[in-house]
């Protein structure tokens, strides 16, 4: 039975493109899009959205934009207090800018968020006394190099940070290029307001663009960072270290399709990449033509220098392409054993959809499970889905008491329908018993396949041995085997007398020397062989007999005392003769009205000369003489002279 999703809406009065969820204060939702630069009176705004209330969402905060500015393509939360958040996003400038020469893409806003006290269930209300601080842009710049010439179609597709660790604690950004001459790929240190000074890596994509891209934090370098990125058929990655120079990015895998004559349309398209681990990447792959998407993970060696695919998902078939992923990762045991939830936004014809998936880690063996359905939410909006995002999950605080409230995660979905949905997926402690520690997941994970594979052989060889002891004491009570197991003591002596039956070979059971089997298994060898050569040679004769000529023919009759009559006639199928020898009789010949070589006209022995060599019968060097004196069928002569008029 599919769970029961609580979910709430908001529409706002504007097409919506881009959301983020604040990292450390999940009650808070920003959300941005608009109409652009267009004459149309859509609004380009940012909006800050409460969704502390499962039964209505709230807009708090409406950040106006400049209306002959690009609407917002890309937004992100990077650092949050209890007054405001910092936000990112993706806006073009105006045509004016542009045809001068200047699209300061990046944004930076504070945002004002209003104040909030947690009951003990875990609720918050607004302290209406303190009203939210005013928001203000921060700052403005372009970090693509194609944004500093002249006006072209480049604008900002894709903006990601790194995992929220602390609040106040500096994170990394990166932000990918589309629709330039050359897109690219910067990654930066996400200060309020940055600059061409706080860039760290420029990686140039050339006439590619990214997909996606993520940021994960590597275990191996202190406070070191990972670049992952996919293209539509390769994926690449980047290690970042604090210290030490950077590395060049390296190509992971690339699509077997990618390497042949397909066409693109043919091929299939990475669409979106996540991180799992640092050593496991999940890549959503949509297949050609609109037929549906998959689910890979690609595994990661140790030192990033090779990869592989060791997980692959079809989609609910229901999904004809997907358009957007996020994952949520939840706490972690002391064994290092962890679950992530995956959502996946796809389309099916006017509507959009999301399935939720959920995979586990192994921190013991260092691998992952397999993946295993949720739900699938329907009609989740009546358009294209545009931003798919999930909350921060922080836990409670450890051990747990009786006063700890339910936990649970939200998921976030904007579309061009102007609305705003948020599903609230309820999560519950592993183990639930015996330990204060618990970790939270949202499907209890399952045992393991070696453990299943073990406990199912285990069982089917129990299953199998009691059916033996069942057919040996039901053989023996028929008498069918020896008594090893007494079976008829088991019985009363009223049902052993109505059912059981004495050992049918109790004295004895006819013996064969051992001497003769090898002589009558000889002898039953030999009397096959002989068959089978027998019909060998029977077939042989058949195969001949059809492969012969109308000269082989003529050549055997000749040589008979009494010579028979040759009789040539067309064939069940065209193209095909049939030849027939048969005792030279008068009556038979008058009746089939047949004909002699010598008795055709020209016409007829033309055709009849084409019809032979075709079917390989005669060839002209053999000469007329071979056919004299063979009967050909004067229906197939008419036929003949049918076709050639």
């Amino acid at each position: 039975m599919a769970p029961n999703v609580v979910s709430s809406q908001v529409k706002l009065s504007y097409p919506l493109y881009a959301a983020d969820f604040d990292p450390y204060n999940l009650d808070f939702l920003l959300v941005g899009g608009g109409g652009g630069s267009s004459s149309t009176g859509v609004p380009n705004k940012i909006s800050l959205i409460d969704t502390t209330r499962r039964e209505q969402l709230a807009e708090v905060v409406d950040v106006e934009l400049a209306k002959d500015e690009d609407s917002v393509t890309s937004l992100a939360v990077s650092d949050s207090s209890d007054a405001s958040l910092v936000a990112f996003a993706g806006i073009n400038s105006s045509v004016t800018d542009q045809n001068a020469g200047k699209n300061e893409h990046l944004r930076s806003f504070r945002i004002g968020i209003p104040a909030k006290k947690r009951r003990a269930d875990g609720t918050t209300v607004e302290k209406k006394e303190k009203p939210p601080q005013d928001s203000q842009a921060l700052g403005r710049t372009a970090l693509f190099k194609s944004a500093t010439g002249t006006k072209n179609e480049t604008y900002q597709r894709v903006l990601r940070f790194s995992p929220a660790q602390k609040p106040g604690q500096p994170r990394l950004a990166a932000i990918a290029s589309g629709l330039a001459p050359e897109n690219e790929i910067v990654v930066f240190k996400a200060t309020p307001t940055p600059t061409s000074k706080d860039e760290i890596s420029r990686i140039n994509l050339k006439n590619n663009e990214a997909g996606d891209l993520d940021l994960c934090v590597d275990d191996d370098e202190k406070a070191g960072h990972i670049l992952a990125y996919c293209t539509d058929d390769e994926v690449f990655i980047q290690k970042i270290p604090t210290a030490a120079k950077k590395s060049s990015p390296i190509s992971l895998y690339r699509t077997t399709e990618s390497t042949t004559s397909l066409p693109p349309s043919k091929r299939p398209r990475f669409r979106a990449i996540r991180f799992i681990t640092p050593h496991h990447l999940l890549l959503l792959q949509n297949r050609p033509g609109r037929t549906g998407a998959d689910l890979l993970v690609l595994r990661i060696s140790q030192d990033f220098s090779q990869s592989r695919i060791t997980l692959r998902k079809r989609l609910d078939r229901s999904t004809k392409a997907a358009v957007g992923l996020d994952v949520c990762a939840l706490s972690t045991s002391e064994q290092g054993d962890q679950q992530t939830v995956i959502a996946v936004a796809g389309q099916s014809g006017d509507a959009s959809s999301i399935e939720l998936l959920t995979i586990d880690y192994s921190g013991a063996s260092g691998l992952l499970g397999t993946f295993r359905s949720y739900t699938l939410l329907r009609n989740v909006h009546s358009g294209p889905l545009t931003r798919l995002v999930f909350s921060n999950f922080q836990g409670p605080s450890l051990p747990v008491t009786k006063e700890t409230p339910p936990q649970s995660i939200r998921l976030a979905s904007v579309g061009v329908d102007m609305m705003v949905k948020v599903q609230y997926l309820p999560l519950r402690p592993f183990p639930t018993l015996y330990t204060k520690t618990p970790r939270y997941v949202l499907i209890p994970p399952g045992r393991s396949e070696t453990m299943q594979t073990t406990f199912s052989v285990f069982f089917a060889l129990v299953v199998v041995g009691i059916v033996a002891v069942l057919m040996q004491a039901f053989c023996e009570i028929r008498g069918a085997v020896p008594p090893l197991l007494g079976a008829t003591d088991w019985l009363s002596p009223r049902m052993r007398d109505v059912i059981a039956r004495p050992y049918i070979f109790a004295d004895g059971i006819p013996t064969i020397k051992p001497s003769d089997i090898p002589i009558a298994a000889h002898s039953a060898t030999e009397r096959v062989k002989d068959a089978a050569e027998d019909v060998q040679s029977e077939i042989a004769q058949v195969v001949s007999d059809l492969e012969k000529t109308l000269e082989d023919f003529v050549k055997e009759n000749s040589r008979l005392e009494t010579p028979k009559a040759i009789i040539v006639r067309d064939g069940a199928e065209a193209g095909e003769l049939s030849t027939e020898v048969l005792e030279h009789d008068a009556d038979l010949i008058k009746d089939e009205t047949l004909k002699k070589w010598e008795e055709l006209s020209e016409h007829q022995k033309r055709n009849w000369k084409r019809k032979l060599i075709e079917t390989g019968q005669w060839a002209e060097k053999q000469g007329e003489s071979v056919l004299k004196g063979i009967l050909f069928s004067e229906l197939a002569g008419m036929v003949g002279n049918m076709v050639a008029n």
